[in-house]
């Protein structure tokens, strides 16, 4: 079975190759603290808990990615933050594969 940050690296890397002229378009929302005393400085900076793993900003608007494993699950701040998000309109995807994420790059233009 695929570890989410092997499948995050595999979706990264089509996407430099399907998408060459979109470079930084599509980036990382780092929001793993270090440490409780790191979490707490982040805190106190606008970490969010439970913000998608990636962020996508496609020519029909930003696109939320949370990857997980086919039997990863989102923890109870992802669901509130896929909310949150989704109350905003915009759109957020929880990726399992590296075909779903193909799918995501074509709905998105």
């Amino acid at each position: 079975m695929m570890e989410e940050y092997n499948l995050q690296a595999a979706c990264v890397k089509l996407f430099a190759i399907l998408r060459p002229n979109e470079q930084g378009l599509l980036f990382l929302n780092l929001n793993n603290p270090r440490s409780r005393s790191n979490g707490f400085f982040l805190k106190g900076i606008g970490l969010t808990a439970g913000v998608a793993d990636m962020t996508y900003l496609s020519p029909k608007g930003a696109v939320f990615l949370e990857f997980k494993t086919s039997k990863g699950k989102q923890s109870l701040s992802q669901k509130w933050w896929q909310g949150v998000v989704q109350e905003a309109g915009y759109r957020y995807e929880v990726i399992r594969s590296v075909e779903e994420f193909q799918r995501v790059l074509a709905e998105c233009g």
